[in-house]
């Protein structure tokens, strides 16, 4: 599915998060795949971005799901500082997915959901993003991604050829009926929390497994001989 190096919200290392700039770094360096964050604001526009908010990523301020169309024109999600001023606006998922189609890149797409997190909002951010990759005709270059299994579980339920990975903090009881209930993919694991045994028995089962956010080699080289599939990094150079 994946391979070996996936661009932690593009390349976080080289380029703002989440922004175009991030996700042609990556093509431009042959990273096969990155990874990137969508929300759906209430005028149904999904974007991709992490936060809840603008506050800490952009020059501007305010919940992400209050942001206006036209407002997308003016918040700049690139370099402020005056000596290396380089305006971006947040990119939108059809902008970045027609990119991915023209570019041949490939997507983690995760869905963020901010507490509290109603059935009606899962929904839609749902729905709008399936819409999406029908759109473009990208379902071959993307995986998509939640800590939500609700919305993973309901995002199957309308498909089931999108591939899914499910994302744990820690590898929990259970979850092995969870990757049957989605016909998972993948599993994404904090590199903190999990060993090695984990990790075989995930391979047993045919799965991939990849560790989350890891910026240094050594740090998970044990992992690597127990079946470790891969790495979802700020700095996809060090892992080449």
């Amino acid at each position: 599915m994946m391979s070996k190096i996936c661009g932690h919200r593009g390349a976080t290392k080289y380029k703002p998060e989440n922004t175009m700039s991030g996700f042609e770094w990556c093509v431009q360096n042959n990273i096969e795949w990155a990874e990137c964050d969508v929300q759906l604001t209430n005028d149904e526009v999904l974007l991709v971005i992490h936060d809840d908010t603008l506050d800490r990523t952009s020059d501007a301020s305010g919940l992400v799901k209050e942001i206006r169309k036209k407002e997308l024109e003016t918040i700049n999600v690139g370099e402020s500082d005056p000596k290396n001023y380089f305006f971006q606006k947040i990119p939108t998922m059809d902008e970045l997915l027609r990119y991915c189609k023209n570019s041949k890149l490939k997507l983690n797409i995760e869905m963020k959901f901010y507490q509290p997190t109603n059935s009606s909002y899962r929904e839609r951010l749902v729905s709008n993003l399936l819409k999406a990759i029908k759109k473009t005709n990208v379902k071959d270059q993307v995986l998509v991604t939640s800590f939500d299994l609700d919305s993973l579980l309901l995002l199957r339920k309308y498909s089931s050829q999108i591939p899914v990975g499910i994302l744990y903090e820690f590898l929990p009881k259970g979850w092995e009926q969870n990757v049957k209930d989605l016909n998972a993919t993948t599993l994404h694991l904090d590199y903190k929390s999990v060993n090695g045994d984990q990790i075989n028995q995930i391979s047993k089962l045919d799965i991939q497994t990849f560790v989350y956010t890891c910026n240094h080699p050594p740090e998970i080289d044990a992992l690597w001989k127990f079946g470790l599939s891969g790495v979802i990094t700020d700095d996809p150079l060090k892992f080449k």
